[in-house]
């Protein structure tokens, strides 16, 4: 994926591997309820996006992982627990985070010490912005139908 030589992590390489952590936090925090999720809803199509960003999240956080090894770094994750709230304060919560990912993975682009890493935090950069589409498509289904959990 990148061609960072392993070697002492300076200041500037810890950062965009704290970033990095950041955004692995961000992608592992909800992989596991995608599933559940998507069973809560009865319209396919809506129902086949959730399951999309499951898909994307589990790619994106095998790549940020990857970087951060290639980086001299540990990574970290975590996950969390279902939250207590409606479907649609789910998916709100979701675009929010869907928000935050694309920053983090834009201020990764400008600190990636190699083309390759850039290229590809760029790509999903990208890909976060249709996330983000995504997260509020469904939030919206999921108020216009009423959807509970």
């Amino acid at each position: 994926m990148t061609t960072v030589k392993p070697g002492p992590v300076d200041e500037n390489r810890a950062k965009l591997i704290g970033l990095l952590n950041k955004v692995l936090k961000l992608e592992y925090s909800f992989i596991i309820h995608y599933p559940r999720l998507s069973n809560a809803i009865k319209d396919k199509k809506i129902s086949d996006k959730i399951m999309y960003l499951s898909t994307a999240s589990v790619a994106h956080a095998d790549t940020v992982a990857t970087a951060i090894t290639s980086l001299g770094g540990e990574p970290q994750w975590a996950f969390e627990p279902l939250p207590d709230i409606s479907l649609l304060a789910i998916f709100q919560r979701q675009v929010g985070k869907e928000k935050t990912a694309l920053q983090l993975h834009q201020e990764c682009v400008q600190l990636a010490p190699d083309h390759i890493l850039q290229q590809h935090l760029s790509k999903i950069a990208k890909e976060e912005e249709w996330h983000i589409q995504v997260a509020t498509e469904i939030a919206d289904y999921v108020a216009a139908a009423g959807i509970t959990f």
